[in-house]
């Protein structure tokens, strides 16, 4: 089936038109067949670009090299070249370039330099977006060992009913995916669950890898009996995040051990440099009123040490909650509300910075499908309800899945509320004269 699905027009009253799912601009099999005889080069060692370089090679195509000046040497089983190598060599006859680069400014640049080169948009000249619109989820693990105050999983009975997908499963559902989605780059296997809590989770990167799909794994890092093997099984993208060091960790990490956080960061390093595993590490860096400083630079040094990225975002309630309270005024449990005593920005403040962008497109919209660990359909990648009626992702094609969302209105009342921007963690943070001011963006 095609992941190309077209627009189903809403028969429902009024909704967005830019909550629909749209196809890619480019259909999967046109693509095949104008990249079949190509040299495939891919701009930029990203979790999209590393998943374009496996699933376009699991389809038998010729994948080149990558293009990164940030590198050298080879990555996940290919050379790379620096841009300026790279455009100073390139055949506008016989090499299609994707741009995988995430900053906006770079992407521009380097989408107009290639065109000067006689690189032709959507011939042979294409981003991620160009052939496919779909980010997909596999929920792996549906309990979670923490219950982190800010987070769904922190409410009472928040575990109560929940488990883990079998390999088994898994195998089917990504199959099913891949199937669906010929193109698609990379896979979250995470939403409100612990992945390393589920016991088949090496197995399940295995398969990953064995399918050519990129895999990302959002980790606390507390439970670490699986640690070792996950890592030998190499996830193509650890997420670890933190929310400052010590007892400022545990605080916005409920239930979890700075320590063992650590330890884990240790053994992710260790094994990357003693087995020469090909996975990247990001630190997700909660902001807090009171982890700006001293907990920032340390964690920065951390990072730099070990070789990691670590990227500086906002704190703040997950949304699930905050849509009830901004759409019907039900109250926001108290768990949240002591929690949101440290957050930098109050929820009423965040609610009205959202709001005033309710116009703006949701930065998620395309994170679709989200499978829960039980196999059913999320109508939203940032909440737990509602699903895409009560059918089973094996049970119903994707075309199905598409149109009942696109029928609904559930998009439209989170947007024209500014929820779908209330998730905006993106931030900048301004030195002046010794303090440091958070600025959103």
């Amino acid at each position: 089936m095609s992941e190309n699905i077209i627009s189903f027009q809403p028969r429902n009253s009024y909704i967005r038109d830019d909550s629909l799912l749209r196809g890619a601009p480019v259909d999967h099999s046109e693509f095949l067949s104008l990249a079949k005889n190509l040299n495939i080069y891919i701009f930029s060692i990203n979790l999209e670009g590393i998943g374009l370089s496996k699933r376009l090679r699991a389809l038998g195509l010729n994948v080149k090299a990558f293009v990164d000046s940030r590198f050298t040497g080879n990555r996940h089983g290919l050379p790379i070249l620096s841009p300026d190598e790279y455009f100073k060599n390139c055949n506008q006859n016989t090499d299609l370039l994707f741009i995988c680069t995430k900053d906006r400014e770079w992407k521009k640049r380097y989408l107009e330099l290639a065109e000067t080169k006689g690189l032709i948009r959507h011939k042979s000249l294409f981003t991620p977006l160009d052939v496919c619109r779909h980010f997909p989820t596999i929920e792996v693990a549906g309990k979670c060992n923490l219950y982190c105050k800010t987070c769904d999983m922190g409410l009472p009975g928040a575990n109560k009913g929940r488990g883990h997908m079998s390999i088994d499963s898994f195998k089917k559902v990504l199959e099913k995916m891949t199937e669906e989605i010929p193109l698609m780059n990379s896979l979250a296997l995470y939403t409100w669950g612990e992945p390393l809590l589920n016991p088949d989770i090496s197995a399940i990167i295995r398969e990953c890898r064995r399918q050519g799909v990129a895999s990302e794994v959002s980790t606390n890092l507390d439970y670490q009996k699986y640690l070792d093997d996950f890592l030998l099984a190499e996830p193509d993208q650890i997420v670890a995040p933190c929310a400052g060091v010590g007892e400022r960790y545990e605080r916005g990490r409920t239930g979890g051990s700075w320590d063992n956080y650590l330890k884990g960061l240790e053994r992710i390093a260790e094994f990357k440099q003693k087995y020469n595993l090909d996975y990247n590490v990001r630190i997700m860096y909660h902001l807090y009123k009171d982890n700006l400083y001293e907990d920032l630079d340390y964690m920065r040094k951390l990072a730099h040490d070990f070789g990691f990225s670590l990227i500086e975002i906002v704190a703040h309630l997950f949304p699930g909650q905050v849509f009830k309270h901004a759409v019907s005024g039900a109250p926001i449990p108290q768990v949240m509300m002591d929690a949101s005593e440290h957050l930098l920005f109050s929820l009423e403040d965040q609610l009205e910075f959202a709001k005033a962008r309710k116009d703006s497109n949701c930065h998620i919209i395309n994170a679709f499908p989200t499978v829960s660990w039980d196999g059913k359909v999320l109508h939203c990648c940032n909440m737990q309800k509602p699903t895409v009626k009560q059918w089973a992702y094996l049970e119903h094609p994707l075309s199905e899945f598409i149109e009942t969302r696109n029928n609904s209105s559930f998009c439209t009342t989170c947007m024209d509320n500014g929820v779908h921007r209330f998730f905006d963690v993106n931030i900048r943070i301004d030195d002046v004269d010794g303090i440091r001011n958070v600025v959103r963006l």
